[in-house]
């Protein structure tokens, strides 16, 4: 009979050290102004692009000496396939990471975490999406395929090129899905093939968007930073909220304390 009880009670203790160890939780004070944040973001945005119109390109090349020395060597003409692989791995590579972290976290841990994990994904993405698309119009930036003849460009899209809203899902994907992989499963042997694995496909994304004519260097550089920025913080902004609140399950009970 004490055998049972030392079971029950080591059972208790394991849960509780589980559950107060979750390395990421949800917090009105985190999700509420970011939230508005990010509807603020996306509003400003979509209302400028509707209300400010910009005069189609007319296909008359810009001249390529006025584009600076960093940039120059890697211009491109617009590049269709490659424009398109661009378009399925700012897609593809967020997903990826989204579902793998996500059945890796269903498999071990709570439905609770799982709802974690999917609300900063969303956040994260949604971020990533949002600073690109302001910043674009404000900027107005010509595009490389703009400096070279051709029909097949984008003529209503031609003065966004910085910066690279592709590189900066691709990287904040990247990062988030390797720091919270990271988190959740420290002593996982797979921590660096997934970083290896996303960030490769995050580099890729930029390269492609290269070799469309779609951006220049400086653009897909930014959208790293940037994109890796978002990746990081946005996750590390919910560890905060674990130092405030300990939630713990032993043999007397469930209790949740909050430290004010």
């Amino acid at each position: 009979m004490k055998r049972f009880f030392l079971a029950i009670a080591m059972f208790f203790a394991v849960c509780a050290t589980h559950i107060a160890a979750q390395p990421f939780a949800l917090s009105p004070k985190t999700e509420i102004p970011l939230g508005a944040g990010l509807l603020a973001g996306e509003i400003f945005h979509n209302v400028y692009d509707f209300t400010v119109a910009d005069d189609d390109w007319d296909g008359v090349p810009f001249d390529k000496d006025d584009v600076n020395a960093f940039d120059r060597p890697f211009m491109h003409a617009y590049n269709k396939p490659a424009a398109r692989t661009g378009d399925a791995m700012m897609v593809l590579l967020p997903a990826g990471v989204v579902l793998f972290n996500s059945y890796c976290i269903y498999k071990n841990y709570a439905l609770t975490d799982l709802l974690t994990q999917t609300v900063m994904a969303a956040e994260t993405l949604l971020m990533a999406h949002t600073i690109p698309h302001i910043v674009k119009p404000l900027v107005m930036r010509t595009r490389p395929y703009n400096y070279y003849a051709g029909d097949e460009a984008l003529k209503d899209d031609w003065n966004r090129s910085f910066f690279s809203g592709h590189t900066t899902m691709a990287f904040a994907a990247a990062t988030f899905g390797t720091y919270t992989y990271c988190k959740w499963f420290p002593e996982s042997n797979w921590k660096i093939p997934v970083a290896a694995i996303s960030y490769s496909l995050a580099a890729f994304t930029g390269i492609s968007r290269l070799y469309a004519g779609c951006h220049f260097t400086t653009d897909v550089l930014v959208g790293a930073v940037v994109g890796s920025a978002v990746g990081f913080l946005v996750p590390w902004v919910h560890t905060l909220s674990t130092k405030d609140t300990q939630i713990a399950l032993s043999p007397a009970g469930f209790s949740v304390t909050r430290r004010l």
